[in-house]
């Protein structure tokens, strides 16, 4: 995907005070911008909004340059057409867009859940892109098997705030965001009510259905870049898959939050911000030359 398929457009003052879109071929990605410094792109899980990272901003944009975006189809961005297709490597490159439009080069790429897959493959594909990558709870496939056989199993045609209106699957998906402080909690299943049903059913069938190269564990073994990973200890999927990406780093940490779930970012954003905000500043001298050791963060 070129540069050129892309133009900067100010969002409507009324609806998007403060963002701005990348208007492309298949759609618009809604995106902000906040802070000066060391550029920080961070990317949402899957079902997520940009939102989730509003509190962290809060803190990070005071030294960094911080970008936020929803994805395909997600809360601000425009709805993808019923009859889209797209796969992980589109997101990918949407990203590497974004970060071509707001000229975020070397950035430090934060991604959560199936964000830090994104968040990797555009890495890998664009080395130029990422300095760093911080990974976030991060999984293997879709986040969690009921929700992915939710999406893999939905119409397309059918609104997700219709599946969400049945006690059952409203209870996973709250049991999903239980640990979220409010007034996020109920963001982000707004979120998953609102989410376009053909964004969920193509990002959640294409991380299901991952081409071997795309593999976290492969993506992992082939980055030089320094990677952190960060995972609560309640979270134990989040763990166990943390914990065996960390072994395929070349230049890697381990951080696990002591009594968190999850949303480590959501939980703790002043330690979750530390955390970023300590090993941006020692990547270059810690990092670079050997792998670090596994670490638990204790309040």
């Amino acid at each position: 995907m070129a540069l050129s398929d892309f133009a900067l457009a100010t969002v409507d003052s009324i609806n998007c005070p403060h963002g701005m879109i990348i208007e492309t071929r298949q759609g618009a990605i809604y995106f902000e911008v906040a802070g000066k410094g060391p550029p920080l792109v961070f990317v949402s899980g899957w079902a997520m909004s940009s939102e989730c990272w509003r509190p962290v901003v809060g803190i990070l944009a005071r030294r960094h340059r911080c970008v936020i975006y929803d994805s395909r189809g997600i809360a601000r961005s425009q709805p993808v057409p019923v009859s889209a297709t797209f796969g992980i490597e589109d997101l990918a490159e949407d990203l590497h867009a974004l970060i071509q439009t707001t000229g975020a080069h070397d950035a430090t790429l934060i991604g959560h859940e199936t964000g830090s897959l994104v968040a990797a493959l555009c890495s890998r594909r664009h080395p130029q892109d990422s300095s760093s990558l911080v990974v976030v709870s991060p999984r293997l496939t879709v986040a969690d098997s009921d929700l992915r056989k939710l999406a893999l199993v939905t119409p397309a045609s059918l609104a997700l705030r219709e599946i969400a209106a049945y006690p059952v699957l409203r209870n996973l998906v709250a049991w999903r965001f239980r640990r979220a402080p409010q007034p996020y909690r109920r963001t982000l299943f707004d979120d998953f009510a609102g989410l376009n049903p053909r964004a969920a059913y193509e990002t959640a069938l294409s991380v299901a259905n991952l081409d071997p190269d795309y593999q976290m564990d492969t993506l992992f073994a082939r980055l030089s870049l320094p990677i952190l990973a960060v995972c609560g200890d309640r979270d134990k999927k989040g763990v166990e898959q943390a914990r065996m990406l960390f072994s395929r780093m070349h230049a890697g940490r381990l951080a696990t939050l002591s009594d968190c779930g999850f949303l480590p970012m959501l939980e703790y954003p002043d330690q979750f911000a530390r955390l970023v905000e300590s090993f941006v500043s020692r990547n270059q001298n810690e990092y670079g030359e050997r792998r670090g050791n596994e670490y638990l963060d204790r309040r």
